[in-house]
């Protein structure tokens, strides 16, 4: 017989911030930023003053163990536009903890940070720049993306996701089989 988890999404807070950098550190196999800690913790904890245009929510178990977070907002000038189109808000961030991948959780995280984006920013369109890994493909194309450019960061190719077809999501209660 298998164990019901509740995962809770939540808004997440300054506070979350240690783990939020360790979750996405591990995903992205490096430390994302060269910035020591305490600078990257006072640079990142500015975008969570009221009124923010920053969206970040975190899952979390009932232990209170944080295994993911996702984050949105309106789209960052470098981000905005692919050919001639431009994109008013964006998904910046989706890390989830490996060994809760593939159980709907990222899906879950999604949809509530699509509805707030939506339903703070009222966008007419929405992209994602994402790793271009098969498993991200799959899953954005999954939510209806399409896709229509690359970009290359660094030593990273990225791929857009866009939607133009805005509706909120309905909500869910969310558990998963331990």
């Amino acid at each position: 017989m298998s164990n019901l988890e509740k995962i809770t999404i939540r808004s997440a807070v300054v506070a979350d911030l240690p783990v939020m950098f360790k979750l996405m550190d591990d995903a992205l196999e490096s430390s994302s930023d060269d910035d020591p800690t305490e600078q990257r913790l006072k640079r990142w904890s500015t975008r969570f003053y009221e009124d923010s245009p920053f969206i970040f929510y975190v899952a979390v178990t009932d232990n209170k163990n944080m295994i993911g977070w996702c984050s949105g907002r309106q789209t960052l000038e470098c981000n905005r536009t692919v050919g001639d189109q431009t994109y008013d808000c964006e998904v910046g961030h989706m890390f989830i903890l490996k060994q809760y991948r593939h159980r709907g959780i990222g899906r879950e995280l999604w949809k509530v940070v699509w509805n707030d984006v939506l339903m703070r920013f009222h966008p007419k369109n929405f992209i994602v720049w994402s790793v271009d890994k098969e498993q991200t493909h799959k899953f954005y194309l999954s939510l209806g993306g399409t896709s229509i450019g690359k970009k290359n960061v660094e030593d990273t190719v990225l791929t857009a996701y866009v939607w133009s077809d805005l509706k909120l999501y309905d909500a869910t209660t969310f558990l998963i089989f331990k």
